[in-house]
């Protein structure tokens, strides 16, 4: 289950609609993440190299893409396959765009926590928002 929370100035709207779907492709090293949801593709943001960030049509993030993950994230291929844990908070304001991602996995019957803490600038003109999923 994705937990969303979305508001500004001290008022927060809480929804509980989402499901979280991850997927990792082995064979590209690559980590997606994205609500399962139907929604509508409207950009892509490269935050870094490796992490990219996807808003539909409404400016709301749906979706990140994390490119040599097991780099990356120094997380070992056959462990990211298990993904027990993803916070991800993204800031957008008139200036930057901001990603704090915690990433979670057992390894050796111990949870492990990777993150990830990335900005750009808003080159794009996305309207300000702050948005935080989180699986429960």
């Amino acid at each position: 289950m994705l937990y969303v929370k979305k508001g500004g100035k001290g008022t927060m709207n809480h929804e509980t609609d989402f499901q979280l779907e991850s997927l990792y492709d082995s064979s590209f090293d690559v980590l997606g993440i994205r609500i399962n949801e139907e929604y509508e593709y409207k950009t892509s943001v490269e935050l870094s190299n490796d992490v990219i960030l996807d808003f539909d049509k409404n400016n709301v993030p749906v979706a990140l893409e994390i490119l040599n993950a097991s780099r990356f994230l120094k997380i070992s291929k056959s462990h990211l396959g298990h993904i027990n844990m993803i916070r991800m908070k993204v800031h957008v304001d008139e200036k930057s765009i901001c990603l704090k991602v915690s990433i979670g996995v057992n390894i050796h019957k111990q949870d492990q926590i990777q993150s990830i803490d990335t900005f750009t600038s808003n080159d794009t003109g996305i309207p300000s928002i702050e948005r935080e999923m989180v699986t429960v």
